[in-house]
């Protein structure tokens, strides 16, 4: 009875130590900046959200820290208050890993967009109001 406590005892003083592990793994991506723009040109935004007012597509720019091992990232698009996409983009090891996404503006009067990581949870909003017509 003894040993078989002993060894109950050590795998439950053991469990704790691996959870922050696991734990420690989500949570590594961040975003450092990210913006609207009409276009990317050697890996950086181009214009700025003003641009996009004029522009056929709306492109998403993001700036992203990961300290872990490779992950993804979510775009949740949402057009004039409806949600209408999602895009994956995925994420390597980097101070500064540049990825974006990008959709067709369609004559939509505002644009918004939430990066979510792996796990779901929020990293960042953004939206930009589109005040003149679009070309279709």
């Amino acid at each position: 009875m003894k040993l078989s406590q002993v060894v109950l005892a050590a795998a439950v003083a053991l469990v704790p130590s691996l959870v922050p592990a696991v734990a420690h793994a989500d949570g590594t991506v961040s975003v450092v900046s990210a913006q609207f723009t009409d276009r990317v040109e050697g890996g950086k935004p181009v214009g700025d959200a003003k641009a996009v007012a004029g522009a056929r597509k709306v492109v998403y720019w993001i700036d992203a820290a990961n300290t872990g091992d490779p992950a993804q990232l979510t775009l949740v698009w949402t057009v004039d208050g409806k949600e209408v996409q999602r895009q994956s983009l995925d994420v390597g090891h980097s101070a500064h890993w540049h990825t974006w996404g990008s959709r067709p503006v369609a004559g939509a009067k505002s644009i918004s967009v939430r990066v979510l990581d792996a796990a779901g949870t929020s990293l960042k909003e953004d939206s930009v109001s589109l005040d003149a017509p679009n070309a279709s």
